[in-house]
């Protein structure tokens, strides 16, 4: 018996009649979101997920969800359809509420000033997010932008988080190359103003970012974005398949379900089920506890193992 689901968020709109539609399926087979899971090629959380009501699945997603329900053909694809054009239009609407028109590059004054102009780029260009996500994927010379990382950024939610990812975002929004000058001396006087307000970055974040991105590089992972917390969604890509998606630090081999391409689990860490052989302390040379991170039971000098 699976969880009560919580309501579907605006169930009088498109988004939420797509949600209520996926929910009469599973109700209708009598199933829950682990045999959902088991019958599809995605998890539990991502099916959970595109029946919550809360951001729009893909259409993969939802086709594969009605095929599990034992009800392929009905009306996901219509109602997907739907939902995405609403969406679409309630990301440009929060694009530009409150707003006139957006600055030119050269008169760009602040985060907020930036933010609005790139969302008029995606206004003016009239490219959906996942034609965006194309158009970025055939020059590999580019940092690569996922449809979620441009929807966040062209809908005012995130910001470029570096010089790469800002001409990404250009080359999506179809801006010629010529100007792009202009666009990249706009991001670099808001990102002055903005160091001249935060404080630096002190040396423990540096170290705990880059521990964060050894704890990647052992399940074959790399980041795409900087490192915020282990708790914080993280953008990444696989490095097997180069597939984009996000996980969480402190998930990742604690109930990750793995890429969504399903490359072999085997190419991440191994998850130790047997027992584990003592560790010598380097400072006594006293056996440690067969811990994977333990203390000396003598002198409580920190026992690791030797990396890889």
């Amino acid at each position: 018996m699976g969880r009560t689901e919580n309501p579907v968020l605006r169930p009088t709109s498109a988004l939420g009649g797509l949600a209520s539609y996926l929910r009469w399926c599973k109700a209708r087979a009598g199933l829950t979101n682990q045999a959902l899971a088991f019958r599809t090629k995605y998890s539990a959380t991502t099916l959970q997920r595109a029946s919550g009501g809360a951001v729009l699945p893909t259409l993969r997603v939802v086709l594969a969800y009605e095929e599990a329900c034992g009800l392929a053909g009905g009306e996901a694809r219509a109602l997907w359809l739907k939902a995405q054009r609403a969406e679409g239009r309630r990301d440009r609407r929060r694009a530009t509420a409150g707003r006139g028109k957006a600055p030119r590059p050269d008169l760009i004054a602040d985060r907020a000033d930036m933010s609005h102009a790139l969302a008029d780029l995606r206004d003016r260009a009239g490219l959906s997010y996942r034609a965006m996500e194309g158009r970025v994927a055939k020059r590999p010379e580019l940092v690569q932008l996922s449809r979620s990382t441009a929807q966040r950024i062209l809908t005012r939610q995130a910001f470029p988080t570096s010089q790469a990812q800002l001409m990404a975002v250009l080359h999506a929004c179809a801006v010629p190359e010529r100007s792009w000058d202009d666009w990249i001396r706009a991001w670099k006087k808001v990102h002055r103003a903005q160091d001249r307000r935060e404080p630096a970055v002190t040396p423990a974040r540096k170290l705990l970012a880059r521990e964060a991105e050894a704890e990647l590089a052992c399940f074959k992972l790399e980041s795409v974005e900087p490192f915020r917390s282990p708790t914080a969604a993280w953008s990444v890509r696989c490095r097997l398949c180069g597939a984009l998606f996000r996980v969480q630090l402190s998930a990742l081999g604690n109930g990750w379900t793995g890429c969504p391409n399903r490359c072999p689990r085997d190419h991440a860490r191994p998850t130790a089920t047997g027992p584990l052989e003592p560790l010598a302390c380097p400072r006594c040379a006293s056996s440690a506890p067969g811990t994977p991170a333990a203390d000396c039971l003598v002198c409580g000098t920190p026992v690791r193992p030797a990396p890889d």
